[in-house]
């Protein structure tokens, strides 16, 4: 066993040299729910059984209630066991619940508070971590890299592995990566309404490790790579014992017993109670380091002790050092409106703009923080682009209520005093698109007026391109030199 200063000087040494790749759980996820803050998939458990008419188990009993409106949740497990009560005492079947579970993450994560991606944000000041691993399926991880290094500009990576994953979804990260790049992967799915893209309980888990175990060194074959050569930081996860194991022993190439130069660090367990893991760990992996402790706690300490080292790597998101303003030349910006579900489409579109030609006013929610008055950041953001391009898909439709919505009713206003050229331009980003408007009941009666383009999984078609080249030849030849 390794003193805490050691731990702590080893740890910061590996992640200078770039040798470290974070893996990160839940508990280092916390929300706001109905005045209380709490772990981010406990309250999503609790609304899952409030909307089949469940409870929660109030005496935090392992096992079930013999009531069948309460459902124990146990630390750490609650989706799982708020998934069991649901199919038990609701009759509900498993395969039913996955939209009704992403439905309910995306409202709970939807503006998240300042304290609920503080412990996150910690972790994001480290420079040193360029790929993030995650075992949740939200995003907050990469909202709190954008909004700590990239000023709130959607420019991290999401990268997800799923035994079926969807049309347009990277499953690697690149070969190559510029300076400032950031990736978090998605070890078990990331949230969808498709169900068996994203692990919802202990069987999909179980089913996800195996096809990792399986596929994973040909379907990510570079992030397999990463993993077993570089040194992991476990912070946060909530596997149960046999699982952890099992993954320490995956991202390695020889067994955990021999004298390999591959190490983990790992925080906590708090979910090993009885220390079983451990002292397996103790016994069998003496080049896992193990630092017991609370994970939010911890990634605190990382980044106070990354910035004393790296006083000079003040993020992009910091008060200390305010991102500037994204530079917005009138007559030749975009604005992108999007469901979050479809924003890796959304970032794809935005680099396709950007090698166009033209400044791109993204205005991502979140850059959006407590107190903001968000509804004026939308008005003056839309009120100074020259196009307006919301981007229309499956998820749209779905959506009856997002600040999406808030941002097409502002640019329909706006477009009623604009005569003599295009301002809204929407964009079906949906593969299977054949041109017919009218599938979208959705859209406001001012987009229908528009001509659709065709931007598949975000990557524009190339009468569409030309339309958006054409626009902005125009301006620029109507502008003062």
């Amino acid at each position: 066993m390794h003193d805490a200063e050691e731990f702590w000087d080893e740890l910061v040494a590996q992640i200078d040299a770039g040798d470290i790749i974070p893996v990160v759980g839940p508990e280092l996820l916390r929300v706001q729910l109905d005045g209380r803050e709490l772990p981010l998939y406990a309250a999503l458990a609790e609304r899952l059984l409030a909307k089949y008419g469940l409870t929660a188990s109030p005496d935090g009993a392992a096992e079930p209630s013999a009531n069948r409106a309460a459902v124990a949740l146990r630390p750490g497990h609650e989706l799982n066991d708020a998934v069991c009560g649901v199919v038990q005492y609701a009759g509900r079947h498993v395969q039913d619940l996955y939209r009704p579970i992403n439905d309910l993450l995306k409202g709970l994560v939807e503006t998240p508070a300042a304290s609920s991606l503080e412990a996150l944000r910690d972790l994001a000041s480290v420079s040193g971590f360029t790929v993030f691993v995650t075992t949740t399926p939200d995003d907050m991880l990469a909202r709190a890299i954008d909004a700590e290094r990239h000023g709130g500009i959607a420019k991290t990576d999401h990268v997800v592995f799923a035994p079926k994953l969807a049309s347009g979804t990277a499953s690697d990260v690149p070969e190559t990566v510029s300076s400032g790049y950031s990736a978090v992967c998605y070890l078990f799915g990331k949230a969808s309404p498709s169900p068996f893209v994203f692990a919802i309980h202990d069987e999909d888990t179980l089913e996800f490790i195996h096809t990792l175990q399986i596929n994973g060194a040909e379907t990510m074959k570079r992030l397999f790579s990463q993993l077993r050569e570089k040194n992991l930081l476990l912070i946060g996860s909530s596997f149960p014992d046999w699982l952890s194991r099992f993954f320490i022993r995956i991202a390695n190439t020889q067994r955990l017993a021999d004298n390999r130069p591959k190490r983990e660090f790992l925080i906590g367990p708090s979910s090993d109670e009885g220390g079983s893991l451990t002292f397996f760990l103790e016994r069998f992996s003496p080049n896992t380091w193990l630092l017991p402790g609370d994970a939010r706690q911890f990634a605190a300490e990382l980044a106070r002790r990354w910035r004393e080292k790296h006083p000079q790597s003040a993020p992009a998101g910091d008060a200390a050092a305010p991102a500037a303003a994204p530079r917005r030349r009138p007559g030749e910006t975009f604005f992108i409106s999007y469901s979050r579900d479809d924003l890796p489409i959304a970032r794809r579109l935005f680099g396709a703009l950007c090698d166009v030609g033209a400044d791109v006013a993204w205005f991502d929610k979140s850059d959006l923080r407590p107190g903001d008055d968000w509804e004026q950041k939308i008005k003056a953001a839309i009120a100074g682009c020259y196009l307006f391009l919301p981007l229309i898909s499956a998820n749209t439709e779905r959506r009856e209520e997002g600040f999406f919505r808030e941002e097409w009713m502002q640019a329909s206003e706006r477009s009623r005093r604009i005569q003599g050229r295009p301002f809204i331009v929407p964009i079906v980003v949906d593969p299977d698109y054949d041109g017919n408007a009218g599938r979208f009941a959705l859209v406001p009666e001012s987009f229908r007026a528009a001509h659709f383009g065709h931007a598949p999984d975000g990557s524009p078609s190339d009468a569409l391109r030309d339309e958006l080249n054409a626009l902005i030849r125009k301006r620029r030849a109507e502008q003062p030199a």
